[in-house]
């Protein structure tokens, strides 16, 4: 399977489950809490393609028997940011399912996750014609320094990181490039990385990111490296995607073409969060280790644009005087950070929990495809 090898347990072929594909390397502290939530949540196999740990991660793994381990060698740049792998676990045991797609730090949240189960959820979406949910990546925080945040392995995440940022927005991409079927051409604008982390862009327009975003890529393209451009420092002042289509019913020909898009399907109205805890104490190793690895799809410019802040602050906070603290899917909800439904809010009531939105209408979702 392109470039993995299922090792240990085999996995059986089964329809209408709900399974969750990850690529991992060196996750070993996550992976007990990550496992655990998702469980919770009515997760029922989980496909992890390992790419070289050394922390024992893969033993842990292997002795779950939710767990199908398989070993992915070679470059992670050269598999698609691992979406090569993900792609081959999914294609092979995910048609007929609903498939999660996570990082290691990534925790899925939707309207009423509380009260509502991925089942249901799922079978909601299936009623309807969905094939995919869209989310927003929540960047999870500590109140002191982000060096401080320490994590005991097997605890959950917010105890380390509570806190995120409650002004996110969604909006349109310009379109540089006609022709072609649109979809999901829309950036999420916000949080702290926006804020501490690229601060001369929190308040470009959208076509000043669209052109810098076309200028990374002639940076990067033969005939931009041709004219010389490859040495222009243009690909680390482009913030990271915050969007992503974690949530997809497998079927054949569909599949993630990035970390944060997939060929075109038909999108839920429901916008999910992605909890994201990035920013534990293991940040400022794990930014330096990166950065020179340079296997991430930019080269290693963002991890190396943290590196260069950090060292410059290496007590870097990112807590500040509108941070929230994490309280409950209904809290994002009222934010606009997600968004709820009536078929959604209608389970929830029925399993005893109050909508979502209670005391108002939601907010009208931002149109995410066509």
């Amino acid at each position: 399977m392109s470039g993995i090898a299922e090792i240990g347990r085999p996995a059986r072929t089964v329809r209408g489950g709900r399974d969750a594909y990850l690529v991992v390397r060196n996750e070993a502290a996550r992976l007990p809490h990550l496992l655990d939530h998702h469980r919770a949540l009515g997760v029922e196999r989980f496909f992890v393609a390992d790419n070289g740990s050394t922390d024992g991660g893969p033993d842990f793994l292997a002795s779950q028997p939710d767990c199908h381990l398989h070993r992915a060698e070679g470059s992670f740049a050269a598999s698609n940011c691992g979406m090569d792998w993900i792609n081959a676990m999914a294609e092979r045991h995910g048609e007929g399912n609903w498939c999660l797609f996570i990082d290691a730090d990534e925790l899925l949240a939707y309207p009423h996750a509380e009260r509502v189960p991925l089942k249901d959820f799922c079978a909601g979406l299936d009623a309807r014609g969905e094939e995919g949910v869209f989310a927003l990546l929540l960047d999870m925080y500590p109140r002191g320094t982000v060096a401080g945040a320490v994590y005991a392995p097997g605890t959950p995440f917010l105890d380390a990181c509570p806190h995120h940022d409650p002004d996110y927005r969604i909006r349109r991409k310009p379109r540089l490039r006609p022709g072609g079927t649109p979809f999901l051409e829309v950036e999420a604008v916000g949080g702290p990385r926006l804020r501490r982390f690229y601060p001369e862009l929190a308040g470009a327009g959208p076509y000043r990111i669209a052109l810098l975003r076309a200028l990374r890529g002639l940076r990067r393209h033969p005939a931009g490296r041709a004219l010389g451009l490859g040495r222009l420092p243009l690909g680390t002042a482009i913030p990271p995607d915050l969007t992503k289509v974690p949530l997809m019913k497998g079927a054949p020909g569909r599949r993630w073409l990035t970390n944060h898009r997939t060929t075109p399907l038909r999108l839920s109205g429901v916008r999910a969060a992605l909890l994201h805890f990035k920013f534990l104490a293991d940040f400022h190793a794990r930014a330096a280790s990166e950065a020179g690895r340079g296997e991430h799809w930019d080269g290693g410019n963002e991890y190396a644009r943290y590196r260069a802040c950090l060292a410059v602050e290496p007590g870097m906070t990112l807590f500040h005087d509108r941070s929230e603290t994490y309280r409950s899917t209904a809290r994002l909800v009222e934010l606009g950070v997600m968004n709820s439904a009536g078929w959604l809010d209608a389970l929830a009531r029925n399993a005893g929990d109050a909508p979502a939105h209670a005391g108002g209408d939601p907010p009208e979702p931002v149109a995410l495809a066509g």
